[in-house]
């Protein structure tokens, strides 16, 4: 919930919810809310377009006299990367930090259930930003697979304060400007938005912390996108191990080319794609031997063996042993 107020010199204009005042309308379509406010102080619109788990927040303003207009926001807290596409310095004080926000600027941030922010605006000054929201759930969950990375800002969401980890005025490179926006377009992917989006707003992320590091490099092991991608691929073939794509066939299906794929399967997983799938298959073929009556042909089959010969040659390589050894009794060998 977002309750707002607006001074204008010894005046204060408490909104009950931002922006309840003056004209207001919402327009609310494919989940997307637009508010707008207009009145003789102040012009304003705040768009929110989810896509997928993630929420794109566009916000808007124009002075016409000098005010404050300060937001209290109470809620899930969340992850915020934001980008000013435009500022005419606009200061913005948010617990004890000040910051003027200058076209360019970026930030990466961390806010609590509850914080409050401020813009000192000037008569006829103007702010635009864009802000790409995580929530506290989704950074978690991303800090199982990027531990190395994220797990500062799940200790940081348990401390309940107000984070900056970008030094004010930061400018976005070229290209963190062209992740931002194609983010911010994304809903023009049509039915591939959100795996669209989720490969942007990791790269998005990847960079933003490589900058509150000072580095251009990589992130390690392998950059948040790609791990992502090779995360997928190592599930579809995990699923799919009945009749699995191609390499080719696996690096289109996850967006990426045959090469990087390889290599950074290896990195991350420490095995081939291929090595993955094989060691899926002879775990399988361990469970189904010890737990039905199954006949060996049908196990090949199950796990993508046409021949029996082939699945007998595939596990006697993994296990030293045939599947017929193992099932009369000499299972204690197998490591």
């Amino acid at each position: 919930m977002i309750q707002s107020k607006l001074i204008v010199g010894n005046k204060v204009i408490d909104f009950s919810e931002f922006p309840e005042a003056a004209t207001l309308r919402k327009v609310a379509e494919d989940g997307v809310c637009t508010t707008y406010c207009n009145n003789e102080y102040l012009s304003s619109q705040l768009t929110e377009t989810p896509v997928g788990r993630y929420m794109l927040l566009a916000q808007s303003a124009k002075c016409f006299v000098d005010c404050e207009l300060e937001v209290h926001r109470t809620g899930a807290p969340v992850m915020l990367m934001t980008l000013a596409k435009h500022s005419d310095n606009v200061l913005r004080t948010r617990q004890q930090e000040e910051r003027f926000w200058e076209t360019g600027d970026v930030c990466l941030s961390l806010f609590p259930q509850e914080d409050t922010v401020v813009n000192h605006c000037k008569k006829g000054k103007s702010l635009e930003l864009f802000n790409i929201v995580i929530a506290e759930q989704i950074v978690r969950q991303l800090a199982e697979r990027h531990s190395d990375e994220l797990d500062r800002f799940c200790q940081d969401f348990d401390r309940g304060e107000v984070f900056y980890y970008t030094k004010p005025n930061t400018q976005a490179s070229r290209k963190l400007i062209n992740v931002f926006r194609s983010v911010e377009h994304c809903n023009e992917m049509g039915n591939y938005a959100e795996k669209y989006i989720e490969a942007n707003v990791l790269d998005c992320l990847s960079m933003m912390i490589n900058g509150t590091n000072n580095s251009e490099e990589v992130l390690s092991p392998v950059n948040l996108v790609l791990s992502d991608k090779v995360h997928e691929a190592r599930e579809i073939m995990t699923t799919q191990y009945q009749n699995p794509p191609s390499l080719h066939e696996l690096a289109t299906m996850v967006g990426t080319n045959e090469c990087t794929l390889k290599s950074a399967f290896k990195q991350e997983f420490g095995e081939t794609v291929f090595q993955c799938l094989f060691n899926h298959r002879m775990s399988l073929a361990i469970n189904y031997l010890k737990d039905t009556s199954w006949p060996i042909a049908e196990i090949g089959l199950l796990l993508g063996y046409e021949y029996q010969s082939h699945f007998c040659t595939a596990f006697r390589r993994k296990y030293g042993m045939s599947p017929t050894d193992f099932r009369e009794g000499r299972e204690n060998s197998v490591r």
